[in-house]
């Protein structure tokens, strides 16, 4: 978008104009005061690097949350849509019951979770791995 804002203010002003850098300082909650770079990361041993992961929950800020049994989880991951009595809520965080894990996004419409993003399996075992992570 920035790019291309930028030539066409440059049309505008008859001389042509286009971006030689453009960085991202921050996106939804996140900054550049929470990142490391990647020499940081490789210069720390595998087990220090876990403590630099951010709980799973700090990417979903403003998610409803909801957390289904196991049969129910089965199914919401297979994209099924779920009966249940919660209310609308345009944004979900749906979890498993046990063990906890993200299963992915969703929304509520007249008491029906309704699947969005889904996490595969692997993914959730990744996210297993690091329960620090979870909330």
């Amino acid at each position: 978008y920035i790019r291309t804002l930028a030539e066409d203010i440059g049309e505008a002003l008859g001389c042509g104009a286009h971006l030689t850098a453009l960085r991202r300082t921050a996106t939804g909650n996140f900054d550049l005061s929470r990142c490391m770079t990647l020499q940081a990361l490789e210069a720390m041993t595998e087990s220090e690097r876990p403590a630099c992961l951010l709980p799973v929950d700090s990417l979903l800020p403003g998610h409803t949350r909801i957390t289904l049994d196991a049969a129910n989880a089965g199914r919401f991951l297979s994209g099924v849509r779920r009966r249940g009595d919660w209310p609308d809520a345009q944004q979900v965080a749906v979890y498993g019951e046990a063990p906890h894990a993200l299963l992915g996004t969703g929304h509520v419409k007249a008491g029906e979770l309704i699947p969005g993003r889904l996490l595969s399996p692997p993914e959730i075992q990744q996210i297993l791995e690091y329960p620090e992570s979870q909330p």
